[in-house]
């Protein structure tokens, strides 16, 4: 180890004297700043790309991480060279030790493969709200090993790259940014069924972040036990924080319903007791007194 250092930093002279390497070390020095540079250039033109389009953020902090490993792996082929440093023996050496390091190291080797895989495969992007498992959250950055998601809780999960290629992902905004959701009410039998749907419309259009894009309905989903099932159907941008959404419709369509006279009824059982005949309770106290008569000679 010590000898290939030497003969990174140090050269010899016709007298055998070391002479340290300064140009070469100054070539070192601006290839990494020129690499940094182009990096932060990138980012800054990336930037003001997005302003311009919001959409985009996803594929372009992806494209951008992508640019940022390739830069970084241009400048370290051009330090080797610069150092005259033989390639193919480095990579043998490197291959086999990673090979050996990969046996060891599998879950971090896999969570390498994945990261790669996400990055230039773009289904999954900064931005993105996906579903993993019980999970649900917001891509905050993707790195060559792990993804960092921001939850409704606000805190933040730091998963492995592998989970999101060995388990089923959903991603809630692959496609687009706007999502279809729904809220579920029921109201009291021989309620105006016209008048539930109208008033449950109106709920939804008065709403400043339902879509007025897309027109919502209402559908009568079923005949329940106790209440005729309704459910309003509407869409929305707000899909990370859906769950505010929802609970203001409801709130809404409560006070709507309390307006004009609409009930919204709870499970009801009626219980009914049966006696049993008096004649035959005192049939059958009276054969128990005769079994239990004791008998006299």
């Amino acid at each position: 180890m010590l000898d290939f250092l030497n003969n990174i930093l140090f050269t010899y002279g016709e007298e055998n004297e070391k002479i340290v390497r300064v140009k070469a070390l100054l070539f070192i020095i601006i290839t990494f700043i020129v690499a940094f540079l182009i990096i932060r250039g990138l980012r800054l033109l990336t930037k003001r790309y997005k302003l311009k389009n919001p959409d985009s953020h996803g594929r372009i902090d992806s494209f951008v991480q992508i640019q940022k490993y390739v830069i970084w792996f241009i400048a370290l082929l051009v330090c080797f060279k610069i150092f005259k440093v033989d390639l193919t023996s480095f990579v043998v050496s490197a291959s086999a030790i990673l090979v050996v390091l990969s046996f060891g190291l599998q879950g971090l080797f896999a969570d390498f493969i994945s990261g790669i895989i996400i990055l230039f495969d773009g289904t999954i992007k900064s931005k993105d709200i996906i579903e993993v498992g019980d999970t649900i959250g917001k891509v905050q950055k993707i790195t060559l090993r792990n993804t960092t998601l921001i939850t409704r809780d606000d805190y933040t999960i730091i998963m492995p790259n592998k989970k999101f290629i060995t388990e089923n992902v959903t991603n809630w905004s692959h496609n687009n940014n706007i999502m279809r959701f729904s809220v579920r009410v029921g109201v009291a039998y021989g309620s105006d069924t016209k008048l539930v749907s109208k008033l449950m419309m109106n709920t939804a259009e008065a709403h400043s972040l339902v879509s007025k894009q897309r027109k919502g309905f209402v559908g009568f989903k079923d005949f329940g036990d106790s209440a005729l099932i309704f459910e309003l159907y509407f869409w929305s941008t707000e899909i990370f924080r859906i769950e505010i959404l929802k609970s203001d419709l409801r709130f809404m369509i409560d006070k709507a319903f309390r307006e004009n006279g609409i009930t919204i009824p709870f499970p009801q059982r009626d219980l009914h007791i049966i006696q049993p005949k008096q004649s035959t309770l005192s049939e059958d106290k009276k054969e128990s007194a005769e079994i239990e008569k004791p008998h006299i000679p």
